[in-house]
């Protein structure tokens, strides 16, 4: 299985149906994860962080776009009602479990200025290989870059070759 098929699995089977035991198996024991400013290391600090959110409505719907390139995946998340709400997450895998995660959900609004960001990017992927539009539905075209800013907050910016407006996305802590 593929890395971006395992992160399906992760959200639309483990997240959803609140199997806590696939949710462990598809992340490592050392998993590092910051999501939008809070961190956790390990895997029984990240369940424990996340059970306050697996509430009723906080259900995944849809992946959309998807981006996956070697190690790293990126993927946009939307919740059903009442939540309706858009995230983002950035994972490196490890033996078909993520290894490190960066999730944020803080989507800025068309036209509002993208913070400034210094230093290379944690991770800069884009959908290079064909077959993931079958394997996964991951359309040729789309990127993500994972960036910090000088004072150390994260940016992750989403976007397809010569899209419209409406196919870039930053998202920001």
């Amino acid at each position: 299985m593929t890395n971006a098929t395992n992160f399906h699995l992760l959200d639309f089977v483990a997240w959803n149906n609140r199997d806590v035991d696939m949710f462990r198996r598809l992340h490592t024991a050392d998993v590092k994860v910051n999501f939008g400013g809070g961190t956790t290391e390990g895997i029984d600090a990240h369940v424990q962080a996340l059970q306050p959110m697996w509430q009723p409505g906080s259900e995944l719907t849809r992946h959309a776009p998807i981006i996956a390139e070697g190690e790293w995946t990126c993927m946009v998340g939307m919740s059903g009602p009442p939540a309706n709400m858009k995230m983002v997450t950035v994972a490196k895998w490890r033996d078909g479990a993520i290894s490190e995660e960066y999730i944020l959900s803080n989507l800025l609004e068309p036209g509002t200025a993208r913070p400034a960001v210094s230093g290379s990017p944690v991770a800069s992927i884009s959908n290079r290989n064909p077959d993931l539009k079958r394997q996964v539905g991951a359309e040729p075209g789309w990127s993500c870059t994972l960036e910090n800013t000088a004072e150390g907050k994260m940016v992750i910016s989403v976007s397809k070759a010569g899209g419209t407006a409406a196919e870039q996305m930053v998202f920001a802590q």
